[in-house]
């Protein structure tokens, strides 16, 4: 029996995706398995700003345990927060404040999308990938992660041909205008565990992370009738503080791998406030003496949106 050209075609593609998917795979893995000692550079309008990012794995005794992943993130340039991780907890060590530690097997200020399971990316993307550029003294491939909604950015992968290690992130709109570049300037791969890694094996950290609270269902008062497709809401959120003003109601939306925040307060009478800190929108409106502030990766019309749904 024949196969028609179409469904020869189908095939291909499907085995082609299969393939793509692999490398993107093998970029996730890299991030994880391997140790490293990264310097790159965060791009918005405006700004940018330099980080140190150290990884490695720590070989437990016991044959059935597994490695420990011990990370940091290190401001270059300036003062400001420590941020390291320790197998499932983040801590956030800041200048004369406490530590603080929350429960989460990467960190947050590093692209999602390299973290976050396949099996969601899947769902929110399809990939094509793109040629190969050198790029960092290193030959690097294209893989292009292209949002199935409209209402969601898309991402450009450049990845280390030889490693697989991702070397360049892009979030991108619907015109394919940068948004936010994430961009390694020097890449150091170690057969060990970093030294500087060393005293995270044995640190006396606090183990009990912050707990979210569970919010009464602000449906009571306040009601949400729109959110982004994809998206749905969590019911466990993070406590809010903004300016003095009380929070009378906020709702934490994700897709699994962005998060958007929306929340109601008594009126500032300020102007509306729409401002995009790269793929970013922080947008306040305000509606019958409340303010509605949202705050996400999304257009400002989606914002400008959402923030109208409540009600």
């Amino acid at each position: 029996m024949r196969l028609s050209v179409s469904l020869l075609l189908s095939l291909c593609s499907v085995s082609a995706q299969a393939d793509d998917w692999q490398q993107f795979e093998r970029t996730q893995q890299a991030v994880r398995k391997f140790n490293f000692d990264v310097s790159f550079v965060q791009v918005r309008p405006n700004q940018l700003i330099t980080y140190r990012w150290l990884h490695g794995l720590h070989e437990q005794s016991g044959a059935l345990s597994v490695p420990l992943e011990l990370e940091r993130l290190l401001l270059q340039d300036g003062v400001g927060t420590d941020t390291f991780r320790r197998g499932d907890k983040v801590y956030y060590a800041a200048p004369d404040a406490p530590v603080i530690v929350t429960q989460n097997d990467s960190i947050k200020e590093l692209p999602a999308i390299l973290f976050e399971p396949l099996a969601v990316i899947k769902q929110l993307y399809d990939i094509v990938p793109g040629s190969s550029v050198p790029l960092s003294g290193r030959t690097a491939q294209l893989l292009r992660l292209s949002a199935r909604d409209a209402s969601r950015y898309s991402y450009w992968l450049w990845q280390d041909a030889e490693t697989g290690f991702p070397l360049r992130v892009d979030t991108v709109d619907e015109q394919n205008e940068v948004l936010d570049r994430w961009m390694v300037v020097h890449l150091q791969l170690k057969t060990s565990l970093p030294p500087e890694l060393q005293s995270l094996i044995s640190a006396q950290l606090p183990e009990q992370p912050h707990a979210l609270v569970s919010r009464p269902a602000p449906q009571d008062q306040f009601k949400l009738n729109w959110i982004p497709p994809g998206y749905q809401l969590l019911a466990e959120q993070a406590p809010i503080s903004t300016r003095s003003v009380p929070v009378l109601a906020n709702w934490l939306l994700s897709d699994g791998l962005h998060q958007i925040s929306v929340f109601v307060q008594p009126t500032a009478r300020l102007p509306q406030q729409q401002l995009r800190d790269g793929a970013v929108t922080i947008l306040v409106t305000t509606q019958q003496n409340l303010d509605v502030t949202v705050i996400g990766p999304l257009r400002p019309e989606l914002a400008a949106k959402l923030a109208a749904s409540v009600e």
